[in-house]
């Protein structure tokens, strides 16, 4: 066992009992329970009519030790869903907690489909590595008791709502917690092949903070200039699954935004781009093909964009040497 994790799981299993007592609505009992793999989470099953349940669980992998604090909604609900995602933020002793989107795990949206049952869910982070081993219960407990009550505030709305803390931040969650956020939802898909495995990423990346990021450095596509975001693809340029580390998946000057086809050219090898933003064509691309793609020899890289972010040309190096389009050097 990854050393502090027994301590972790020890304090959940006791912060678990009486969670739903919270609550005027009386579900399953709470309690801490092991997924089917055996990693340990306490649930809090139909806590209020809106909430399909709460689940406070240990990250896997071998980063910091943190719990990922988590609310399944209902789909039908998304005004409490955006209080959820774009409102107040969970605070713990003051500190406002990274969030993003979660997602069912592969088993479970089986479960759900079977049921005839859609939900959207808010996962808000906390790493606690660090705390100390006289307080640790006592805080862990704490934490899932205000947990509790921020999701029963929010879902609530009105003056139950008005009161929370409005604290807030404005750092994005660490590299290598989005990646392993990522990452865990694709655990156990052996059903999957890896092309279907990397398309689930990319639809992850496209509803990401990442995605914001491109589209708030490129404002439309990276090509064409086109502004009609919803239609565009969030791509990286050195491919995901051959990234080192958290930190080059998840960095902006590694992401273009591009639209479908010229992301799918792109994706394949069949185009790239020089440092000076310049296309750059594979010989597979024939001539007389390339206009229904939208591609001829003039397009580029916004130039503007290159010459701010000049990181971006480290990736630009990777992708075209891995796709054979490296330009030969001048004789």
């Amino acid at each position: 066992m990854r050393e502090g994790l027994d301590r972790v799981i020890d304090a959940l299993r006791l912060a678990a009992d009486g969670l739903d007592q919270l609550f005027e609505r009386k579900g399953t009992k709470s309690h801490m329970m092991p997924n089917p793999d055996g990693h340990p989470w306490i649930r809090v099953i139909h806590p209020m009519e809106k909430v399909r349940f709460i689940g406070i669980t240990p990250n896997r992998g071998d980063g910091p030790i943190y719990l990922k604090l988590r609310i399944f909604l209902y789909e039908q609900y998304q005004e409490e869903f955006d209080r959820l995602l774009l409102g107040k933020f969970f605070s713990f002793e003051g500190e406002a907690l990274p969030r993003n989107p979660a997602y069912p795990g592969a088993s479970w949206s089986r479960y759900l489909e079977d049921e005839d049952t859609s939900v959207v869910g808010y996962e808000a982070t906390i790493n606690v590595s660090a705390w100390p081993d006289e307080t640790f219960d006592a805080r862990i407990r704490s934490l899932c008791e205000e947990f509790c009550l921020f999701a029963k505030a929010v879902v609530t709305g009105g003056a139950e709502y008005d009161a929370l803390p409005d604290t807030r931040t404005s750092e994005p969650a660490p590299a290598w917690l989005r990646d392993e956020a990522a990452l865990e939802e694709l655990l156990g898909r052996h059903d999957l092949r890896e092309s279907e495995i990397l398309a689930l990423v990319k639809v992850r990346i496209g509803q990401s903070d990442y995605r914001q990021q491109l589209i708030q450095r490129w404002g439309g596509c990276s090509v064409t200039g086109c502004k009609l975001t919803e239609f565009l693809i969030a791509s990286h340029i050195h491919a995901w699954g051959k990234c080192e580390s958290a930190d080059e998946r998840w960095d902006p000057d590694n992401g273009l935004l591009l639209t479908p086809s010229l992301d799918k050219l792109f994706d394949l090898g069949l185009i790239s781009f020089v440092d000076n933003g310049k296309v750059v064509i594979h010989p597979r691309l024939e001539r007389g093909q390339m206009h229904h793609f939208g591609v001829d020899q003039n397009i580029r890289l916004r130039r503007d964009v290159l010459t701010k972010h000049p990181g971006i040309m480290k990736y630009l190096k990777l992708h075209r040497e891995i796709n054979g389009l490296e330009p030969a050097p001048a004789a």
